[in-house]
């Protein structure tokens, strides 16, 4: 009987030890570099579809969770129906951001209609963020986020077949609401 209670606290030894691997991002606030993104924000976007060019309104809201090792984003875009006169909603995201364990990197996750995307975020500025998606057969998406204006949050989305001619597709301008 000691044989075998010895065994199973070396095996739950053993595989708690596995489990519990640390991803080596001890630190916390990893993501202060994007701390500038964090609050409330609402404004209007446009974009480009199939059936030409559609307004909405836009709410974000971005916020830390797990001592801010990840930040998370969720969006909702609404327009009123003109023949119905109800709302309809647009867009309906959801965003994960994180230091990457692996390449050290900013990384978005990003949840949208059913699909997922995960990408690199640069810093290209100060308080400037861009990412890109690709979108297999058809080209790449990248949408570039300015927050230098104090309080504004200005976004642009274009896509290129090529990766060098770039044409915009959305545009959006947001005001923080709430910190």
């Amino acid at each position: 009987m000691k044989t075998l209670i010895s065994y199973i606290i070396i095996t739950l030894s053993i595989s708690y030890s596995v489990y519990s691997q640390d991803f080596e991002v001890s630190d916390t606030n990893v993501m202060e570099p994007l701390q500038f993104m964090l609050g409330k924000w609402e404004g209007n976007a446009w974009s480009m579809t199939r059936d030409g060019k559609v307004e909405s309104n836009i709410s974000e809201h971005i916020y830390c969770k797990t001592n801010c090792n990840i930040m998370v984003a969720e969006g909702l875009g609404t327009k009123i129906n003109p023949e119905t006169n109800e709302t309809v909603i647009v867009h309906d995201a959801f965003g994960i951001m994180y230091l990457d364990p692996d390449t050290k990197k900013l990384t978005l996750r990003a949840y949208k209609d059913n699909k997922i995307s995960i990408s690199e975020i640069e810093l290209i500025e100060d308080k400037v963020i861009r990412w890109e998606m690709t979108i297999p057969n058809q080209g790449t998406a990248r949408f570039t986020s300015d927050y230098s204006t104090e309080n504004t949050w200005i976004e642009v989305g274009e896509f290129s077949r090529d990766g060098e001619t770039w044409i915009q597709f959305l545009g959006m301008e947001l005001i923080r609401i709430d910190n």
